[in-house]
């Protein structure tokens, strides 16, 4: 199967779980030209992932955003307080 490239990005002061699919595109050359024209929209901060048409590894430590863990432990123990 050939390899989709996904571009995410977050435009200037939003939290990363806003980050939004941009584009998708099985040519990696095309997924650079549009993060040109995303910057021009206001996107800073981009990632590209790979998806090869494998089910998803949700016990990957890469996909797991740790910012976000220690977030959500810290709003549950002040619900608690």
């Amino acid at each position: 199967m050939k390899t989709e490239f996904i571009l995410y990005g977050l435009k200037l002061n939003e939290p990363d779980y806003l980050e939004s699919i941009i584009h998708t595109s099985f040519n990696r050359n095309e997924i650079d030209k549009v993060k040109t024209l995303a910057i021009k929209k206001g996107y800073v901060k981009f990632r590209v992932a790979t998806f090869n048409g494998e089910a998803p590894n949700f016990a990957d430590p890469k996909l797991i955003n740790v910012m976000e863990v220690k977030w959500i432990i810290i709003n549950l123990l002040q619900l608690k307080t």
